[in-house]
């Protein structure tokens, strides 16, 4: 259950994702969960790495990404960057986790899509996170709601894998990102046959400006994401 009003601790949303890249459905859950005034901070939690083996591109880029796709919404909204600092992939448990012990005293809810909600019951230890977090599910239009749950909100049917096929067919999708993340896509060439780096490459140091910037939207971990991120 979500906290009482009477509940001192601190309310901490948790928005996990590959964030590759950051589209407006994010920034809209994102924008949508802070107005909700349930929550003292919304965190956008990148994964390091995939369960599937899904190539991603790098974290670092990912976490600027999202650093920029979000630093308009003020300080409440921040990169959670701690799945750096654990071992890859790190699974929804291992994450709550990690942020528990690092953070006693918070409660935590996560925010999930629709289709993940559906198929929670496969996720690792399931009954185990249900037991630690709340929970809040977000639809997608034109997709029903699962059985059981009614989403509280519906967001537009954008989808990163659109970005990344338009991007790399050299289609026009600026519409479907912010500004900010738009012009580091184009920067690194990403997504198109330009893009040369790995799941595991560093930061280019074209990135690292970028980089730089990304800390004053607020980057959470100190792991060796965070330190690159952070001067």
């Amino acid at each position: 259950m979500p906290p009482t009003p009477a509940d001192p601790r601190r309310r901490v949303l948790l928005y996990g994702g590959s964030f590759d890249p950051p589209h407006l459905g994010h920034v809209m859950a994102a924008t949508w969960a802070l107005a909700l005034e349930r929550f003292d901070e919304v965190r956008l939690v990148p994964a390091f790495g995939h369960p599937f083996g899904k190539r991603l591109t790098p974290f670092l880029l990912r976490c600027n990404m999202v650093a920029a796709a979000v630093a308009h919404l003020g300080p409440r909204v921040r990169v959670e960057a701690i799945e750096g600092e654990l071992p890859a992939p790190s699974y929804t448990i291992d994450t709550v986790n990690a942020l528990s012990a690092r953070e006693p005293g918070v409660a935590w809810t996560l925010m999930m899509g629709a289709d993940a909600w559906a198929d929670r019951r496969k996720w690792k230890a399931w009954d185990a996170l249900e037991a630690k977090v709340s929970t809040l599910v977000v639809g997608r239009a034109g997709a029903p709601d699962p059985d059981g749950v009614v989403a509280e909100t519906k967001l537009p049917d954008v989808s990163s894998t659109e970005v990344r096929r338009r991007a790399a067919a050299s289609v026009a999708f600026d519409r479907l990102v912010p500004a900010a993340v738009t012009d580091l896509i184009r920067a690194h060439g990403l997504y198109s046959g330009r893009a040369a780096a790995s799941a595991g490459a560093e930061l280019a140091p074209a990135a690292a400006s970028g980089a730089r910037s990304a800390a004053r939207y607020g980057v959470l971990g100190r792991g060796r994401a965070a330190r690159s991120l952070v001067p």
